[in-house]
């Protein structure tokens, strides 16, 4: 009454504002004041709903981006190969496990020990003839702590180095690393225990085959990498076992070489198969030439697959197809035969080369499509299967996620020409290839690194999208002189 209502009207009023700020209850308790009375009214929600109905918002769903033409790809495949892959892998490194179990085992020399059982699972995990592709999981590992234990039972059976005519399972790495360095190793620790015992002639021998081992290591050229490492530390187990030597000496033990020959150079080498390591060293020279020559062909191959992607850039299809033949060329004609010699080569400029070759045919193909005749891109993606030479999927894989980068910058070309079909067929690539690697069974460890890569484009071009919206509802008209990427490029200005 004080405010000029009556009451049934004041609690309308006053239960619409509660409701606009955000005070709803079950039950609302109004409380007025009036010049001389004060007036309490309870009053049920359900009763003003009913007089002032309210329509409660729901949000709209995500917005989805129609691309010009849509793109079904999936990896459903390729992801099985490579968990099939893994699960092998999984099933070596438990079985070369059993291995290791069984060569410390007959380390310790325990009285009835038999050790055809770590011969028998070593023929069960590798041939009787070593080949020269890769060894999966750590199985190359297992190989040479096994030839090292061997090499160690052939100097007690006959002082002499084990030959490698006698573990041709071992590849020649394995061998350099297992029965010569990793034996040097072994000698310098049996040299400690036997001078504990001051057994001199013992020490003497162990003396003289380390000597020779690392005479004959010295011939081989060896590059950086885990033999180098490995023959560093020969040197040292030689200076631990003279130390020895000369230890015992000072000791009152007299040594097997008398005063008038210490200074005389002793030949030693009939404690080693001489013919056999001289072939061993022939076919370690034969093989970094290989890879000398395959670093030098690869940055032919390389250089070519870049040069196209350039092209494509450019709108100089012609030119592009020319140089993804001539690194088709290269790789066919020069690179597979010297991988086909040494397939461990495959890792490192060969795999580089494969990677660069596939970015540029995937980024080919989804601009011009399979027949080459489109003139407007058609957002095709090519399968493993669909190239002229096999790939592993992790050299697929890193060419595709190396197209979406590709794709980003086509994107921007006809951004700055406010082509938003052009834009969203280049988002819906992106997301495509994204969706379609996240769901496969399993991804190889070194695709990994590249995909906060590919989901950064994916925001990158939906950032963009939005961006020429703002540009269209303001109704603004920006000018640019860029020119269309499928313009042919003129003799004149391909040197430009």
């Amino acid at each position: 009454q004080g405010f000029g209502f009556s009451p049934a009207t004041f609690i309308q009023k006053s239960f619409v504002l509660m409701l606009s700020s955000r005070l709803g209850f079950a039950i609302c308790h109004g409380t007025f004041y009036s010049k001389t009375c004060k007036l309490t009214v309870t009053a049920s929600y359900n009763h003003f709903s009913t007089a002032f109905p309210i329509s409660i918002m729901k949000p709209s769903p995500p917005l989805c981006h129609e691309p010009p033409r849509r793109i079904a790809f999936d990896l459903e495949s390729l992801g099985s190969e490579v968990a099939q892959y893994e699960e092998r892998n999984h099933s070596i490194y438990q079985t070369s496990r059993k291995l290791q179990i069984e060569v410390l085992k007959a380390k310790t020399f325990s009285p009835g020990l038999e050790h055809s059982e770590a011969d028998e699972i070593l023929q069960s995990l590798v041939p009787d003839k070593a080949p020269r592709s890769p060894r999966e999981a750590n199985l190359s590992y297992r190989v040479e702590d096994y030839v090292r234990f061997k090499a160690f039972q052939s100097f007690l059976e006959t002082g002499k180095l084990l030959p490698p005519s006698d573990c041709l399972y071992a590849t020649d790495e394995e061998y350099l690393a297992g029965a010569c360095m990793g034996l040097s190793q072994d000698l310098a620790k049996y040299s400690m225990g036997r001078s504990t015992a001051r057994d001199v002639e013992s020490v003497t021998i162990a003396r003289n085959l380390v000597q020779e081992i690392q005479s004959q290591l010295l011939q081989f050229d060896f590059r950086n990498g885990p033999l180098r490492r490995k023959f560093d530390g020969t040197k040292y187990a030689l200076k631990t076992v003279e130390t020895l030597l000369y230890e015992l000496s000072v000791t009152g033990e007299e040594l097997s070489n008398g005063p008038e020959t210490k200074r005389m150079k002793q030949d030693f080498s009939a404690l080693v198969p001489q013919e056999e390591l001289d072939a061993l060293r022939q076919r370690m020279v034969h093989r970094d030439n290989l890879r000398e020559k395959l670093i030098k062909e690869c940055r032919d191959g390389q250089k070519a697959a870049k040069q196209s992607i350039f092209a494509l850039h450019r709108g100089d299809q012609e030119k592009s197809k020319e140089l993804l033949s001539n690194c088709e060329k290269c790789i066919t004609e020069h690179l597979l035969p010297t991988i086909g010699e040494e397939p461990q080569l495959r890792s490192g400029s060969f795999s580089n080369v494969l990677e660069e070759y596939v970015e540029g045919k995937l980024f080919y193909t989804w601009l011009f499509g399979r027949a080459e005749e489109s003139e407007s891109p058609t957002g095709d993606l090519l399968k493993p299967d669909e190239f002229i030479f096999e790939l592993k999927p992790e050299e697929y894989l890193g060419g595709l996620c190396d197209l979406t980068g590709e794709v980003g910058r086509y994107a921007v070309q006809r951004g700055t020409v406010r082509d938003t079909d052009g834009v969203k067929l280049a988002l819906h690539t992106n997301s495509q290839i994204l969706d379609a690697i996240q769901k496969m069974e399993r991804i190889p460890s070194g695709v990994n690194k590249k995909m906060d890569q590919l989901r950064r484009s994916v925001e990158k071009l939906e950032r963009m999208l939005y961006e020429m919206s703002l540009s269209e509802a303001t109704g603004r008209r920006v000018k640019s002189n860029a020119e269309e990427p499928n313009t042919i490029v003129t003799e004149e200005n391909a040197s430009l």
